[in-house]
């Protein structure tokens, strides 16, 4: 926005009452910004809406190449009503330019709006446009909100201090006031302020080189805009946080396509939530994009997600990332870590280790804490985290396949031990040395089965078929860890003459009954079974030296539960120190084209579990 020779403010769209002071702001639509007019290329993802015949200009961000957010109240007939625009097609028309921030030039995209979708009670919506605007970048959109006191900037096409619709992009610097649940109390700056024909328009955060999206301009007392009462010095205005809506206007996007999740204390409240590394396809610019979605559970349920990590303009590729969760630093909040494949190179297989360290409320970016250097192949290797040492930091453990040699499987468990802010080389904490054992026929998992605080890892062993034509597993092959490496695998539990598919089990664990000794659970897959997929969780409990038979602790039966669907979580969600289960469900692609995903909840009672209660769908609300 401009200073005051050029101003521009936003005009409110209701009556409201400031975060910051009981100001009243007027009924009219937000016009445009008061600032400085931008180069051709700055602010590029500023778009301006024409809403029916000119009967109303906003502005709106551009935040995928098929998609641009604005206020609701543009496309209502009463702004000051409130009331959001019906889902779907646009009661009027709606043109876009974007890619524009001079009108009479001829660059950037025009197009027009096919679908509209608000946001529950914002002032906020997501429109759709009929061509992809492929040349523009999209603004990045932030993961946390602005602080008090800090400078955002605001742009807009809306009205200037001379022009009642000028034909060029206009910013200008604000201070954050206020921030509450949802919205953002702001000032100008200098003579700096929003007018009408600005609503709708971006508040942006500028650090670093790097811009990105933490609201959307809607209310203001348009100080110093055209065709106000000179008598009005009021500069405040009101925008819609977005920070906070991240996770919904990714599923607006239809981005999510594909999930890794994991468990953990990510706010060290000292209850389990759940993390989710999320594939997003490719950018624009063909750069392979991930993100870091967290649930966080408050005791009774898990919350709607929030975006705790982007990885933004840096290439992450989710495909190349297999992801696990320990607290690797010690101070009592769980962190990620993901063990990443670089590929071939010079002969060799490289491989790399991440951590991305929790503050709390996010994820520091990611750290490289290990480099393969020599080659290790990502492909071979299976990861799982436990504090191995009992040191009060979480180590990474990986099981890696060395092939087939002198016609025996080998296989290798290596420790990486966490040194608080690194890992250590990895050391050799076992190998199947002349005893055959089959990498492929292994599923791993982690927990403290014995109770003497340090971490065990434990593998659920496939036997194939018996003689007698039954499936035969070794639940488990324990391998007990002594401090400084682990004892050779005993077994702690085989199926024996009751068969048992080691292909219809996902392996998770945690203290069911709360005694101190951590149990492993399996949901198992039982087919269709009378036009419904069943499922079952089955508990082995840990005695501190070996595993009970079975029980089963959750029948699906009479819902349809699909097993292909499901990753099943374990983790104290409740905080009564007895581990629950989470389940992640893939409820496939809505008839839209965004895929539909869920958050399942089982709390342990410490001999079964309640009946799954869905906390979380990804339906667009």
């Amino acid at each position: 926005m401009s200073k005051r020779a050029s101003a521009r403010r936003l005009c409110a769209v209701g009556i409201i009452a400031a975060i910051v002071s009981p100001i009243l702001l007027t009924a009219t639509p937000s016009n445009a910004v008061v600032g400085t007019p931008t180069t051709a290329d700055t602010y590029a993802f500023t778009a301006r809406l024409t809403i029916g015949s000119n009967d109303r200009i906003c502005s709106g961000a551009l935040v995928d190449p098929q998609w641009v957010i604005s206020a609701s109240s543009c496309f209502v007939d009463n702004p000051a009503d409130g009331a959001a625009p019906p889902a779907g097609k646009p009661v009027k028309p709606v043109t876009v330019t974007v890619g524009r921030s001079d009108l009479a030039s001829t660059t950037g995209h025009v197009t027009t709006v096919t679908e509209l979708v608000p946001a529950a009670g914002r002032d906020l919506v997501m429109a759709r446009l009929a061509t992809p605007a492929t040349g523009v970048t999209p603004v990045a959109l932030a993961a946390r909100a602005p602080a008090t006191g800090d400078t955002v900037r605001a742009a807009g096409f809306g009205r200037t201090a001379t022009e009642w619709s000028p034909m060029k992009l206009h910013t200008g610097a604000f201070t954050i006031d206020a921030v509450d649940t949802s919205r953002l109390a702001i000032t100008g700056q200098g003579s700096d302020t929003l007018c009408a024909g600005d609503t709708g328009g971006p508040l942006l955060r500028e650090k670093d080189g790097k811009t990105e999206l933490v609201g959307v301009n809607n209310k203001s007392w348009q100080s110093g805009c055209w065709g106000i009462d000179e008598a009005e010095v009021r500069k405040g205005a009101i925008s819609t946080r977005v920070d906070d809506l991240n996770a919904w206007l990714q599923q607006v996007r239809a981005l999510p396509q594909q999930a890794q999740v994991v468990d953990g204390d990510f706010d060290g409240d000292g209850k389990s939530d759940v993390a989710a590394l999320y594939d997003y396809g490719r950018d624009a610019q063909g750069r392979a994009q991930s993100s870091l979605w967290v649930f966080q559970s408050d005791g009774t349920t898990f919350r709607a997600p929030h975006v705790a990590w982007d990885s933004g303009a840096t290439s992450w590729t989710w495909a190349s990332s297999k992801v696990t969760s320990g607290d690797y630093n010690g101070d009592g909040k769980t962190d990620i870590g993901v063990l990443y494949n670089i590929g071939l190179a010079d002969g060799k297989y490289r491989s790399r280790l991440w951590t991305f360290t929790s503050t709390g409320t996010a994820f520091n970016p990611p750290t490289v804490a290990w480099d393969s250097g020599t080659s290790w192949s990502w492909d071979r290797s299976k990861v799982t985290s436990g504090d191995y040492n009992g040191d009060g930091k979480t180590d990474i453990g990986v099981l890696y396949n060395i092939g087939l040699a002198d016609g025996k499987y080998r296989s290798r468990l290596w420790t990486f031990t966490s040194t608080g802010t690194a890992f250590n080389p990895p050391t050799v904490a076992w190998d199947s040395g002349t005893t055959s054992w089959n990498w492929d026929r292994s599923k791993l998992t982690s927990g403290d089965y014995n109770g003497d605080g340090k971490t065990d890892i434990a593998v659920l062993y496939d036997y194939d078929q018996t003689s007698q034509g039954t499936n035969r597993s070794k639940l488990w092959w324990a391998f007990t860890s002594t401090g400084t490496t682990f004892n050779p695998p005993t077994v702690a539990w085989d199926s024996g003459p009751m068969s048992w598919n080691w292909d219809a089990s996902k392996v998770t664990s945690g203290d069911y009954n709360g005694d101190g000794k951590t149990d492993i659970g399996v949901l198992y897959n039982y087919g269709l079974v009378d036009g419904k997929y069943r499922s079952k969780l089955w508990a082995f409990t840990s005695t501190g030296t070996a595993l009970q038979a079975p029980k089963i602790i959750w029948d699906s039966d009479p819902i349809s539960w699909n097993w292909n669907a499901s990753q099943p979580l374990s983790g104290d969600a409740s905080g009564d120190g007895k581990a629950d289960m989470a389940i992640f469900y893939d409820s496939g692609t809505a008839s839209d084209g965004r895929t539909r995903q869920a958050l399942w909840n089982l709390t342990s009672n410490g001999d079964t579990m309640t009946a799954p209660r869905k906390d979380w769908d990804s339906a667009i609300q």
